[in-house]
C-alpha cells in the first residue's frame, strides 16, 4: 500500500477519539484541519480507494461528513441518531461492499464511527475480509472491514443532514 507524504499520518484510534463513556466527540479534528490518517491506507493504490461513493459526491464529502459528524457528536448521541436509520432498513442483501479501514478500523474515518458501526449495524452489513490463506485467490479487498455500499449511503446522507443540524 502506498501513502501520501503530504497528508498528515496517525493512528486516528486513540488521537482522535473521544472515550464511550466520557461524552465527548468521537474526533478532535476541526473543519479545514487536514484529515488524519494512518501511515498506510487500506485500498490506496485504486481508484477512489475502491469505495463507492453515494451519487452526486466523491470520496473526499464522504470524509468531511463522517469527521465533522465525529467532531460534533459524542458515541451515544451519534448512536441514537443512527440507530433509527438502521432500524428502518428493510433490505440488506445489498451484495455490494466499499472498503472502509482496515481490520483494527482505522483508516481514511474516524476510528470511532468505525467501531460504532460494528457495533450497532446487523451482521453481515459490515464484514471483515481476512487475508488470504496460504495459496487462497487474494482479494482487493483483503485486510479491510467493508460495508453494504447502501447502507454507507443512507448512513452518510443521514448524517450531512443530522450535522448541518448543530450548533
Amino acid at each position: 500500500m502506498f501513502h501520501n507524504p503530504d497528508v498528515p499520518h496517525a493512528q486516528n484510534s486513540l488521537l482522535n477519539v473521544g472515550s464511550p463513556e466520557d461524552g465527548q466527540p468521537l474526533a478532535t479534528w476541526q473543519p479545514g484541519q487536514p484529515i488524519p490518517r494512518p501511515e498506510v491506507v487500506v485500498c490506496d493504490q485504486y481508484e477512489n480507494y475502491l469505495e463507492t461513493p453515494p451519487e452526486g459526491m466523491e470520496v473526499e464529502d464522504t470524509e468531511v461528513i463522517w469527521w465533522t459528524v465525529a467532531s460534533s457528536f459524542s458515541r451515544e448521541e451519534l448512536r441514537s441518531k443512527l440507530l433509527p436509520v438502521i432500524e428502518k432498513r428493510q433490505d440488506w442483501a445489498c451484495f455490494l461492499f466499499s472498503p472502509i479501514a482496515d481490520l483494527e478500523g482505522n483508516g481514511r474515518y474516524p476510528s470511532g464511527v468505525i467501531q460504532l458501526l460494528r457495533d450497532i449495524l446487523p451482521e453481515g452489513a459490515l464484514i471483515a475480509v481476512e487475508p488470504p490463506e496460504a495459496g487462497e485467490e487474494v482479494s482487493e479487498l483483503a485486510g479491510t472491514l467493508a460495508i453494504q455500499n447502501q447502507i454507507w449511503h443512507e448512513l452518510g446522507r443521514f448524517s450531512a443532514c443530522s450535522e448541518s443540524e448543530t450548533p
